[in-house]
């Protein structure tokens, strides 16, 4: 059965909420599930999405960005896909939400290839996060065991108020520099 796993994680650039969820399912089967509007109002919202900008041109240190749009039940979420590599990750900028991100790690597990789906939400700093996490967190997870039940797969049921308690309190991982894994507190492993 699988289980999300949040924490913050804080880095040069800022602090991301981070759920992560393994899933039963090879990358190619969870990436065309990701991709699929139809298949997407199961577990957030059907989606459209526009034609790629030229603001990129023949920079090529600027990306391309594509517009994309969320049906909502009452409202369209609108934002942009600021990168995405097929089978590997997606990254978006919702207009409500800000840059939220999702990237696919292929694993060797008990049922043969699987997938590690990593969720991220950023924020500025850490009290953003934390902010973040207990505003948006919640609803992020539910979509996510949504999205792995859309899978067919087997994830355990979790309570508004558990759901709540987890995410208004979550661990602080310092990111590693790549000199050396550093903890909460800055020291070194």
């Amino acid at each position: 059965m699988s289980e999300t796993s949040p924490r913050l994680v804080t880095w040069e650039n800022g602090t991301d909420l981070v759920i992560e969820l393994s899933l039963g399912s090879d990358v190619e089967t969870v990436w065309s599930a990701l991709n699929d509007s139809d298949r997407a109002r199961t577990w957030f919202a059907p989606f459209r999405l526009g034609e790629e900008s030229a603001d990129a041109g023949d920079e090529p240190d600027v990306p391309a960005s594509r517009p994309i749009t969320f049906e909502l039940e009452d409202a369209d979420l609108d934002g942009e896909v600021l990168s995405c590599e097929e089978y590997d990750h997606v990254l978006l900028e919702l207009e409500t939400f800000g840059v939220l991100g999702i990237r696919l790690l292929p694993f060797e597990g008990e049922s043969g290839d699987e997938t590690l789906l990593v969720f991220t939400h950023t924020a500025p700093d850490v009290e953003s996060a934390r902010t973040q996490a207990a505003d948006f967190g919640p609803m992020w997870d539910t979509h996510l065991r949504l999205f792995a039940r859309a899978l067919g797969l087997d994830i355990a049921e979790a309570t508004e108020s558990e759901l709540d308690a987890v995410y208004s309190d979550l661990a602080l991982e310092i990111a590693d520099s790549g000199d050396g894994a550093a903890s909460a507190d800055g020291t070194e492993s």
